[in-house]
Formats: C-alpha cells, sequence, structure tokens
C-alpha cells in the first residue's frame, strides 16, 4: 500500500500535462493577495511535518489570508493523515504564516521493531507498545511556516510544528517541506 502510495506520486509528477510546467510567467509585477485569489485551489506534495516522512496535500484560499488543506501521506509502516488552517501574513512574493492542525498516525501492525521518526517512536508511543498490533495516535498542533509562491502558481513552503498527542498530551516539535502548484 505504502510503496503503491509513493509510486503514485512520482508517477503523477511525471505525466503531468506540458502545459503545466510551459506556463507563461506575466511579465509585470504581481500582487500575491490578487493572486491568491485567482489561484483558489492547490495540489502538492510534502515531506516530514504532519504527513510524516511523504504525502499529498490540497490546499484551498479561503480568502487572501486564510487557506485550509488536508492530506493522506505515509511513514512506510504506517499511514498519515491531517487537516489546517493557516492565516498568511501577506509580503511580495514571501510570506509568513500561522497556523494549526490535527493529525493522526495510525497502523493495524506492523513487522518494525522501530519506526521513523523518533518523535513518534519516543514521544507519542507509549513505551512497551507492540508494534505488530498497530497503533493510532490524534495529535493536535500549532504551525509557524513561510510560503514563497510565484506568479505561475507554484508554491514553496518550509514549516516548524509542535505536536501534542490528544489525552496524555506528550509533546515534541517536527518540521516539514512542501511544494503546491495553484490552478
Amino acid at each position: 500500500m505504502n510503496r503503491l502510495f509513493v509510486g503514485l506520486v512520482l508517477v503523477v509528477g511525471l505525466f503531468l500535462p506540458t502545459s503545466v510546467w510551459a506556463a507563461e510567467v506575466p511579465t509585470e509585477s504581481f500582487s500575491l493577495q490578487q493572486l491568491r485569489m485567482e489561484k483558489r485551489f492547490g495540489f502538492g506534495i510534502s515531506a516530514a511535518g504532519p504527513l510524516s516522512l511523504l504525502g499529498l496535500e490540497i490546499d484551498i484560499n479561503l480568502s487572501e489570508e486564510w487557506s485550509i488543506g488536508g492530506g493522506l501521506g505515509t511513514g512506510l509502516d504506517y499511514n498519515t493523515m491531517m487537516v489546517k488552517a493557516r492565516y498568511f501574513m501577506l509580503g511580495k512574493s514571501v510570506s509568513p504564516y500561522v497556523g494549526a492542525g490535527i493529525a493522526r498516525w495510525w497502523s493495524k501492525g506492523t513487522t518494525e521493531q522501530s519506526l521513523s521518526p523518533s518523535l513518534l517512536s519516543e514521544k507519542m508511543l507509549d513505551p512497551g507498545t507492540d508494534l505488530r498490533n498497530g497503533f493510532d495516535v490524534f495529535m493536535v498542533y500549532p504551525v509557524l511556516g513561510v510560503q514563497f509562491m510565484h506568479p505561475m502558481g507554484m508554491a514553496v513552503f518550509a514549516e516548524l510544528q509542535y505536536f501534542f498527542k490528544l489525552f496524555n498530551l506528550a509533546n515534541g516539535a517536527y518540521a516539514g517541506l512542501g511544494m503546491h502548484w495553484y490552478f
């Protein structure tokens, strides 16, 4: 399942229509506020962060400053999903943002003895957890990040999260990178 997911990400990236990559770049200056309203829907990938190792994300610009997003990912030996909201402090093409989200990391069982990242294995899972029986971890997190958005609609972001496990508040910091294509 997880290898199929990684393969799907690679195939989609390789076979996107050439018109996506050959879009004309506006020559006049652009307004990030106007761009975020013209290009409301984003699809992309992320590495690390709330989707663990690798994930697919969608993002919807609700207004110039607010967006909501969600995604599905993998930690190779377990699955991940998340939903988040972000508030952007708009700049010329680079915008810092703050946000919050909820994530779930789970498995129905694995033969691995330890899992990555160490945030999961050392802080979120109870000591002595038998990974063969699976696990289910729900986390809430604040996020602090920065996004660069190109006039063609390509956006790259980096963010820091601080995860809190629901019900016992085990916690730890993590970071992630990603790229969205808005259209």
